[in-house]
């Protein structure tokens, strides 16, 4: 079992990560699923096992379920609030503060 320190240090980690990735991966599921052709009338000629074995499945699967409105809306406003609440969050534990100012230096101010 983590001790207290080795709990209280994961924990920026964690939130950092999640941050990181979610500003990653809406891009990336679009690049990947840009030319797509697969259509649901392809998937109805399909059997369950060529479907689990198609690329163009699998990539409409993924477009459905990451490039939907109700998503889209959650990361456009978490990132903003992540952004509000970094300075705040710095009080709680520098490593806030650490990862804040990599992401201004790597990201650019006005971005």
């Amino acid at each position: 079992n983590p001790t207290a320190t080795e709990y209280q240090s994961r924990r920026p980690g964690c939130i950092i990560f999640t941050f990181i990735a979610m500003d990653v991966l809406h891009p990336c599921v679009y690049l990947w699923t840009v030319g797509n052709k697969f259509s649901a009338e392809d998937a109805k000629k399909m059997t369950f096992c060529q479907k689990l074995t198609s690329a163009g499945w699998w990539k409409s699967c993924l477009a459905t379920a990451i490039l939907n409105e109700t998503l889209t809306n959650i990361f456009r406003y978490v990132a903003p609030a992540y952004n509000f609440m970094l300075p705040i969050l710095v009080f709680y534990n520098a490593t806030f503060g650490v990862s804040g100012g990599f992401t201004l230096v790597a990201v650019g101010a006005g971005h």
